[in-house]
């Protein structure tokens, strides 16, 4: 009988921006398993959220764990620390936590393991998540196979329920002909409409990102201020990590996709790019002149036709009743994780939130 040998690791625990600085410097893409990486694990992506967002009373607890010191996995967490006495610890990974009026969606956060080490690291990291003082954990939009899930399971015997779904397309298995009769009709019905216009399909060049974000975020805010929302754009936060992530990445991690009918944009897809994925971000169209020819819907199915990316992911949806799923998607499991491991610190919360709102009556 074959005998498993007890792999034994250690980890550094990561406490200041500066720590974090220096250790940038000798992590390793390619060390982790390319489907647990993504965007929104990367350090360009963090780094420009912590410039952000960032608040001086938040403490890091990020985890590096090493195999005869070899970097074999990176745990990103850390702690919202309360103002007030009763105010419960929070850990997150970086990337989320954010307010809710401002948030980027960091969306497939996890722990990123080597291939091979995932039984070794997390059974070290669990004997660390349980030394650290949290009295909740909240971790968004994560796959329910992922590994912050299977650390959560192994430690807590929390076991995720799915919420929602990732709709994402494998370009090399899709074809536009498995699409529904009734999609590939309005597909048809749209790109007539839009040939009478003389409207021409295009990837935006680099030079043109800035104008045509402007364009792309008067027409999304005019469309959900319709609805009484306030719209993805409206805080200054959201507009600055995006603008700075574009000059982080020399607008390498960015892709536009564009409807033009006489040399103005009526749609406009953003996009978000690693090694392997296009992921569709956000969206906007002319509504008050096109929308009866279904620019948006038609510039989807162009982009994905067009993809030179292994994956297009439409990335988090509804289970069950999600647009996304017309366009011929195959659906991954997700959740929204929250462990309330203080119920008491959160129920006195709660109570004294409703007093203090009332004594301001």
């Amino acid at each position: 009988m074959a005998i498993k040998l007890q792999i034994k690791v250690t980890c550094q625990l990561i406490q200041s921006k500066h720590e974090l600085k220096n250790f940038v410097n000798q992590r390793k893409r390619a060390t982790f398993n390319k489907n647990e990486w993504n965007l929104f694990n990367s350090i360009e992506w963090v780094e420009v959220w912590l410039n952000i967002y960032w608040l001086k009373h938040w403490e890091l607890s990020f985890i590096a764990v090493y195999h005869c010191k070899t970097l074999i996995a990176i745990a990103p967490f850390y702690l919202q620390k309360p103002k007030r006495w009763y105010q419960p610890r929070i850990l997150f990974p970086l990337g989320q936590g954010e307010p809710e009026v401002s948030e980027i969606l960091s969306e497939y956060c996890d722990i990123l393991i080597t291939p091979g080490y995932e039984d070794a690291v997390l059974s070290e990291l669990s004997r660390k998540l349980k030394s650290l003082h949290v009295d909740q954990i909240i971790w968004r939009v994560a796959l329910t196979d992922s590994n912050i899930a299977k650390l959560l399971q192994k430690t807590y015997q929390y076991n995720p329920v799915a919420s929602h779904a990732r709709y994402i397309i494998e370009r090399a298995n899709w074809s536009l002909t498995a699409l529904s009769k009734n999609t590939r009709s309005r597909y048809k019905r749209s790109i007539n409409q839009l040939k009478k216009l003389n409207a021409r399909f295009c990837w935006v060049d680099e030079k043109d990102f800035e104008k045509f974000t402007r364009i792309l975020t008067e027409y999304h805010q005019t469309r959900w201020q319709g609805k009484g929302k306030d719209g993805a754009f409206a805080h200054p936060d959201f507009q600055a990590f995006h603008q700075n992530f574009r000059k982080t990445t020399n607008q390498k991690a960015v892709k536009m996709s564009a409807i033009i009918v006489n040399g103005q944009p009526i749609a406009i897809n953003y996009y978000l790019v690693d090694d392997s994925t296009l992921y569709f971000y956000q969206c906007g169209w002319d509504e008050e002149n096109y929308a009866k020819i279904s620019p948006g819907f038609a510039l989807h199915l162009w982009s994905i036709e067009q993809c030179n990316h292994q994956y297009y992911d439409f990335m988090m949806g509804g289970l069950n009743d999600s647009y996304k799923a017309k366009f011929g998607c195959d659906k991954v499991p997700m959740t929204n994780i929250s462990i309330n491991l203080s119920p008491w610190k959160l129920l006195l919360q709660k109570i004294l939130n409703k007093l203090n709102l009332a004594s301001q009556d």
